[in-house]
């Protein structure tokens, strides 16, 4: 199939290789080594993921004449290396033939893994030489090996899965460079874990066994029982922050090596889930500022309205004590007068009618306050418009909505605060 090198840049960014592959009627590593002979950028392990989570990484340029053409032909075959005798783990078999995968992206992808431990990385040498040694302490509960230094690759298996263990995880390091992911050995926020970060984001991460479990008599004690622990031979990649770990493992169809790619990609999708809380997090951080300003305005409001509500109150409570003292006043002018305290008894009346003038506030209006209650919501964003420079903000939020929460929060501390 011949193809120029610009249409097959944007039908490698538009949609899967493995989806081209199927409508090509070719196979994925043909267009995989096609595109790398041809200096054409591919797309990452997990980015179509990210696409569909809606956030799609920067695509780079295209360099190179556009119009030359490509030509889709198989890859040549590599002669397949002999297995050494050592007593290394076995390894999954790679076929040659076109490798069915369950993620859009083609495990070709991911590089060779190294089949013996003189081969790995040095901080895995580092570590076979502490989870190997016969002196190596074991776990007091699972019964797996402890590491024998502080600064070794951390993982949680028996003594016959080490060497598989730390293969694994020098495929899984070496993806990470790929990657230009920096690591942390062992992490310092858990020293049982390692970590990786991606795009500022810290992943916990490490390979544990899957543990058989035995239930047997005490030898201390006759009445009770205990529990021993054995190899299965499963392996787990668990990784995640320290509140929410994911899981993969070995299953019936695919060992952990033949699922690198599966592990990327959920490395990719556990930072675009931290990276989303974290964006709601401070969102919700954001409009709990808001609300907090916005709680004095509202206050102020409320306030408004409850003074005009005391006035009206003690403005009923003024007249209807005026109006007691002039009945009472009139009474008085009803009944007779004992003539030897005449003059007493006038003086008194008429400092109760001085009082009740002066006390009557229809008699008052000039110092009368006959401000009357607002809304709350129109009283609040009058407040507003009428300083932009210090509450310009608050217009980000639903205003009805929040002066209604606030209200009915600033309502029920009051309540609680009297009981």
């Amino acid at each position: 199939m011949e193809i120029s090198r610009q249409a097959l840049y944007e039908a490698l960014w538009s949609s899967p290789r493995k989806e081209l592959a199927s409508v090509w009627g070719i196979d994925p590593n043909t267009i995989t080594y096609a595109s790398k002979k041809q200096n054409i950028p591919l797309p990452k392990p997990g980015h179509w993921t990210l696409v569909s989570m809606g956030k799609p990484p920067s695509q780079p340029a295209l360099i190179g004449d556009p119009d030359e053409s490509v030509i889709l032909e198989d890859p040549p075959r590599k002669p397949r290396k002999k297995k050494s005798s050592s007593s290394t783990p076995k390894k999954v078999a790679q076929t040659s033939g076109p490798t069915p995968t369950v993620s859009s992206e083609p495990e070709p992808t991911v590089m060779d893994p190294v089949t013996s431990i003189s081969e790995a990385l040095p901080t895995v040498r580092k570590a076979y030489k502490t989870y190997s040694s016969p002196r190596a302490a074991r776990d007091y509960k699972y019964q797996h090996v402890l590491p024998g230094s502080a600064e070794v690759i951390r993982i949680a298996v028996m003594p016959e899965m080490v060497d598989r263990a730390l293969l694994l995880m020098d495929t899984i390091l070496r993806e990470f460079q790929k990657s230009q992911w920096k690591t942390q050995i062992p992490s310092e926020r858990d020293r049982n874990k390692n970590s990786v970060f991606v795009e500022e984001v810290e992943i916990l991460f490490t390979i544990t066994e899957h543990r058989q479990q035995e239930r047997v008599k005490s030898e201390s004690r006759w009445t009770t029982w205990e529990y021993r622990y054995h190899s299965t031979g499963t392996l787990r990649f668990q990784f995640g922050t320290s509140s929410w770990v994911h899981e993969i493992k070995d299953n019936k169809r695919k060992k952990l090596e033949e699922r690198i790619p599966d592990i990327i990609e959920g490395i990719l999708e556990e930072v675009a889930r931290v990276k989303q809380v974290e964006t709601e997090r401070k969102k919700r951080e954001h409009i709990e500022r808001l609300e907090s300003r916005l709680s004095d305005l509202v206050r102020k409001a409320l306030n408004h309205n409850h003074q005009c509500e005391e006035r009206l109150n003690h403005c009923i409570a003024q007249h209807q004590e005026a109006l007691r003292i002039r009945s009472l006043v009139d009474a008085f002018r009803r009944s007779d007068s004992p003539d030897q305290r005449h003059d007493e008894r006038e003086k008194w009346l008429s400092w109760l009618e001085v009082k009740a003038n002066n006390m009557d506030p229809i008699n008052n209006q000039n110092s009368t306050d006959f401000s009357v209650p607002k809304d709350l919501v129109a009283q609040v964003c009058s407040m507003i418009e009428s300083d932009l420079d210090a509450y310009s903000p608050l217009k980000e939020l639903d205003l009805e909505a929040s002066i209604s929460k606030v209200a009915r929060r600033i309502d029920l501390h009051e309540s609680w605060k009297y009981k």
